[in-house]
């Protein structure tokens, strides 16, 4: 007898940020709470200037975002019930507008709308 698979649900939201950086404070924080209460999920930050928090950001950002030796901040990532990491957003280093703007395009997708269905 084939079981069915249960249904992969999203289990956490993390963001890589510095407390410095307007890109992510409070910009990026506001947004990923939004994001987080819409998938009825837990937000986590991780600070690049915090030492026990460092280096979890780096394995994460190494393993599934946009890594490079001083990589961009923040950095959105979507964990799932079976393990999977998507990278749902990476900071620019232009003006905080285009930030703001790549924000306000993932709370409007029509990948966020096929997700917040199954949720």
């Amino acid at each position: 007898m084939v079981r069915p698979q249960p249904r992969r649900k999203p289990t956490r939201l993390t963001i890589v940020l510095a407390q410095w950086c307007p890109h992510c404070v409070p910009l990026s924080v506001r947004n990923g709470r939004r994001l987080a209460a819409r998938l009825r999920v837990p937000l986590r930050t991780l600070d690049i200037d915090r030492r026990g928090q460092v280096k979890l950001a780096d394995r994460l950002v190494r393993a599934y975002g946009d890594a490079s030796p001083d990589y961009l901040i923040p950095q959105v990532f979507l964990e799932w019930s079976d393990g999977r990491v998507d990278p749902l957003l990476t900071g620019f280093s232009e003006q905080v507008p285009r930030t703001e703007r790549a924000w306000q395009d993932l709370l409007a997708s029509a990948w966020l709308t096929s997700v917040l269905r199954e949720v």
